[in-house]
């Protein structure tokens, strides 16, 4: 997050305009608010846990498969559970849950009812993929990783767009899945610190790991099957039945 002189206003912005005016666009334009969550029972939230969980392992093996190739310099340090939890688990998932109800609880139910289903998808994954170009920017990911960067977090946007969509519009589990990525990404750089010495476009680079490479955009990949396996069928028909 950009914390520094007028990032300050910027996260202002994040924390408040951005959802209310997402969500008073959904009320002016769509004349309802989101119903983004079910009542808690113990069927959606072991599912929602275990999404998260699944997430960041994949962050977890990615990285540790880089280090096995020796693709990773890292050198680590000591770790400090109470900032771990206040100072990344925490606002990441404040992150998660504003993202998803701006993007998944807002945005794309307007896309859809313009554009249909697969352009109001993808026209909501887009935005959620340059919305976060300013970061990307002020991160100084190199230019020649930018594209492929952006790219991956419009495949995220589309994902987790889709987790919400097979689950009849509830964000539990694409909420679930973005705090664990993003946590696992987050935490890796309070325990280490690290750079890649690898092919840039296939690692991507430590500013933004692992969107920024290829290998990212490829685990990403398996996080939409893992999206569509705990909203298969199965699932569905268990849902229906508590």
């Amino acid at each position: 997050m950009l914390l520094d002189g007028w990032g300050w206003v910027a996260w202002g912005v994040y924390l408040f305009v951005m959802p209310v005016g997402a969500l008073a666009v959904r009320r002016a334009t769509l004349h309802s608010w989101p119903a983004v969550l079910r009542p808690v029972t113990r069927q959606p939230l072991g599912r929602a846990v275990l999404a998260a969980v699944l997430a960041a392992a994949l962050v977890l093996v990615l990285f540790a498969l880089l280090s096995l190739t020796g693709w990773v310099e890292a050198e680590g340090h000591g770790v400090n559970l109470r900032t771990l939890f206040t100072g990344v688990l925490g606002p990441q998932l404040l992150v998660a849950c504003w993202e998803e109800l701006t993007f998944r609880g807002a945005l794309q139910p307007i896309t859809i009812r313009h554009l249909g289903q697969k352009a109001g998808l993808m026209v909501a994954s887009a935005l959620f993929g340059l919305f976060h170009l300013p970061n990307i920017l002020h991160h100084e990911v190199p230019a020649a990783l930018i594209p492929q960067t952006v790219a991956a977090l419009i495949l995220m946007g589309a994902i987790f767009g889709l987790a919400a969509l097979r689950d009849g519009g509830y964000l539990a589990l694409p909420i679930a899945l973005h705090f664990g990525w993003n946590g696992a990404c987050f935490g890796l750089e309070e325990v280490f610190s690290y750079r890649f010495v690898g092919p840039p476009w296939l690692t991507g680079t430590a500013a933004w790991f692992p969107e920024s490479g290829l290998l990212g955009a490829a685990t990403l990949m398996v996080l939409a099957g893992i999206s569509r396996w705990l909203t298969g069928p199965r699932v569905q028909s268990a849902q229906a039945e508590v």
